[in-house]
C-alpha cells in the first residue's frame, strides 16, 4: 500500500506557493529585530556620546540600560513568534543560532572588562558577521550589505578612536540594522 499520492500539478503548485508565503512571512517577521536593536543602539552610541560630551554627568554609560526593555521585547517578540509560526523552517533555526552566538560572544566582550576602549570596534565586528550571515542565510542583498558596511565602520571606529567611535556605532547600525531592516520589512 503507498502512503503517498500523487499530486496534480495544480496541487503541487499550492503547496509551493504555500511554502514560499511562508518562508516569505518568516523572512519579514526578522525585520522587527533589527529595526528594534538598530534604533536601541543607535540611541544609546549617541546618547553615550552626548552625555560624555555635553553633560557632566559622570556615568554616561548608564544610557545602556535602554537595553533591558529590548531584550524583554524582543525575546517576548520571538517567543510569540515562534509560537504562532505554523511552520519553522531550517533558516529560521539556522539564524536563531547564529544571533544567540552573537549574543554570548557580546555579553563575553562586554562584561570581561578586558577590552574596555576597544569593546565598540569589537561588537561591530561581531555585528558585522552576524548580519553579514543572516543575509547569506535569507540571500537578502540589504542585509549582505549592511552586514559587510559593519566592518568598514569597525575600521574607522578603531582609526577614530573610543570616544567617537560612538556616533561611528550609531551610523553603523542606521546603515547595518535600520536601512536593511525596513527593506526587509517591506520586502
Amino acid at each position: 500500500m503507498e502512503d503517498s499520492k500523487n499530486l496534480s500539478s495544480e496541487e503541487s503548485l499550492k503547496i509551493i506557493t504555500s511554502m514560499i508565503t511562508t518562508a516569505k512571512g518568516n523572512i519579514k517577521g526578522s525585520s522587527f529585530h533589527f529595526l528594534l536593536w538598530g534604533w536601541v543602539v543607535a540611541i544609546g552610541n549617541l546618547g553615550h556620546f552626548a552625555l560624555i560630551e555635553y553633560s557632566t554627568f559622570d556615568r554616561p554609560y548608564y544610557i545602556w540600560f535602554i537595553t533591558i526593555p529590548a531584550w524583554i521585547a524582543s525575546m517576548l517578540y520571538g517567543y510569540r513568534q515562534s509560537k504562532n509560526s505554523r511552520v519553522s523552517t531550517y533558516s529560521d533555526g539556522l539564524i536563531l543560532w547564529i544571533w544567540l552566538s552573537f549574543t554570548f560572544s557580546a555579553v563575553i566582550v562586554i562584561f570581561s572588562g578586558q577590552f574596555g576602549p576597544t569593546i565598540p570596534v569589537l561588537m561591530l565586528l561581531l555585528a558585522g558577521m552576524s548580519t553579514f550571515m543572516t543575509g547569506m542565510v535569507l540571500k537578502f542583498k540589504p542585509l549582505i550589505i549592511g552586514g559587510s558596511s559593519f566592518w568598514i565602520f569597525a575600521v574607522i571606529s578603531f582609526i577614530v578612536g573610543p570616544l567617537y567611535s560612538l556616533p561611528v556605532s550609531a551610523l553603523a547600525v542606521i546603515v547595518g540594522y535600520l536601512i536593511p531592516g525596513y527593506k526587509l520589512r517591506n520586502a
